[in-house]
């Protein structure tokens, strides 16, 4: 018998934090992370399905503030519908000098703050950036371009990719 180990990407500091949520998981498998579980923060609506309240690291086609269903093991199954922003990610390349490593960290960090996008990271190296869908991106996107050019980092949008659920 083969045994899988199962590893969690956790949001340690969700974008949106409130006394009434609830915390599921995404199978990653569809997306190339087979045995890697995301773990998702969120709001509960009336109707029994989910508000999505962190930025997805690797999940795609899934974004803050969409509207998700979890099946009984409470995993995500569906996006029952867009909330209207977009993700964009960052990985930094592993191996920067620590001061150019520092530098884009805080430029990627000070970029997002000051258009008004909410950022969250995953370790130091990987970031996850959400953006009202009718926010002009122009100039993190020309940045994020740049630093791809120069070899520091890649980045992508969250939606290259449709959502898909667990294959059952």
């Amino acid at each position: 018998m083969v045994r899988f180990m199962v590893k969690y990407l956790v949001h340690n500091d969700p974008a949106i934090v409130t006394d009434k949520q609830r915390i599921a998981m995404a199978d990653l498998t569809p997306f190339g992370f087979p045995g890697l579980l995301e773990q998702i923060w969120l709001g509960h609506r009336e109707d029994g399905l989910f508000l999505m309240q962190c930025v997805p690291f690797r999940i795609y086609g899934l974004n803050l503030f969409d509207v998700v269903r979890l099946d009984e093991e409470d995993m995500l199954v569906e996006v029952v519908s867009k909330g209207g922003h977009r993700t964009m990610r960052a990985l930094v390349e592993a191996g920067l000098e620590p001061q150019v490593f520092e530098a884009l960290t805080s430029e990627i960090a000070s970029r997002t703050a000051n258009e008004g996008f909410v950022i969250e990271w995953s370790g130091d190296r990987h970031a996850a950036v959400s953006m009202p869908g009718d926010r002009d991106a122009t100039s993190l996107e020309a940045f994020m371009n740049a630093q791809e050019e120069a070899g520091t980092l890649f980045w992508e949008w969250s939606d290259s990719q449709p959502f898909q659920g667990p294959r059952r």
